[in-house]
């Protein structure tokens, strides 16, 4: 059977290779989040080193350190002990954000916050939108709406980190080579601002493939202004930044990633 398909789109790809955890650090350093000295000390220590479990005791002391400073994330958690929002460095720190509101069952006192929010001066951070998305979600008239079986969904979660699963793939990287090698199309896209899968981290993988560069490093712009820098390479593959966008880049700049991808659909440059 001949596959129909022509090409893919990847936001803020984790790879499962080490490339994406240890991408923090450089990106946490270039950010002006960790000191010259700790950085440069991991980089002499650190060597080919997992960062998550690094075997000698000078890098695992330095990357002690970088976790005490309360940065370090990992991919498969969307909240964790950082002062910061990992998914987007620039945001103020929430949470309750995912998988669900802490303070759930306290309903009336979250209708009534969420409507004093809406309806307030300020604008509404992303998080909060999180927050009425589960209020929303678990809504029996909602559900009915949605035509769910009753019963189904006991308890809807933006992201469940309790589901069972068995990572049995190390590594996709041979996989983005066999299907770009086979002539399928590649856009791949990462927020600026994302610490969890860091463009810096997507960059490492992107060389590691070694492809020709075949339209260099440059800026891409929508309605006048940089919303972004794209490189382009042989087999097709193609690879975008979004200003100031976080995790997932769409809900940060919905416009500017409209335009990128309608660009890339049409064959054209970004």
């Amino acid at each position: 059977m001949n596959s129909k398909l022509q090409g893919y789109v990847i936001g803020k790809p984790s790879t499962g290779e080490l490339i994406d955890y240890n991408a923090q650090i450089p990106f946490a350093f270039g950010m002006g989040l960790i000191s010259d000295e700790l950085y440069q000390g991991i980089v002499k220590n650190c060597k080919g080193e997992d960062y998550e479990n690094p075997k000698n005791y000078p890098c695992a002391s330095l990357i002690q350190i970088f976790e005490e400073v309360s940065i370090h994330v990992t991919i498969s958690l969307a909240m964790s002990s950082s002062e910061l929002m990992p998914n987007q460095i620039l945001e103020p720190k929430c949470s309750f954000a995912s998988p669900k509101p802490k303070y759930v069952t306290r309903r009336s006192i979250l209708v009534q916050q969420s409507y004093t929010v809406l309806f307030g001066p300020d604008p509404i951070p992303e998080t909060y939108a999180y927050y009425l998305m589960y209020i929303w979600a678990n809504n029996n008239d909602v559900q009915e709406a949605l035509n769910v079986k009753k019963g189904k969904v006991k308890e809807w979660q933006r992201c469940n980190f309790d589901l069972n699963y068995t990572n049995d793939v190390r590594s996709n990287i041979e996989y983005q080579v066999n299907i770009t090698t086979s002539g399928h199309r590649a856009l791949v896209y990462s927020g600026d601002h994302d610490m969890t899968v860091s463009f810096v981290g997507t960059k490492e993988w992107i060389k590691s493939l070694k492809f020709s560069i075949n339209d260099p490093w440059r800026s891409w712009h929508v309605s006048g202004q940089v919303a972004g820098y794209t490189e382009s390479y042989s087999n097709n593959m193609t690879f975008a930044t979004v200003k100031g966008a976080g995790h997932t880049a769409p809900e940060y700049k919905a416009k500017e990633c409209l335009a990128m991808i309608r660009r890339w659909m049409s064959h054209r440059l970004l």
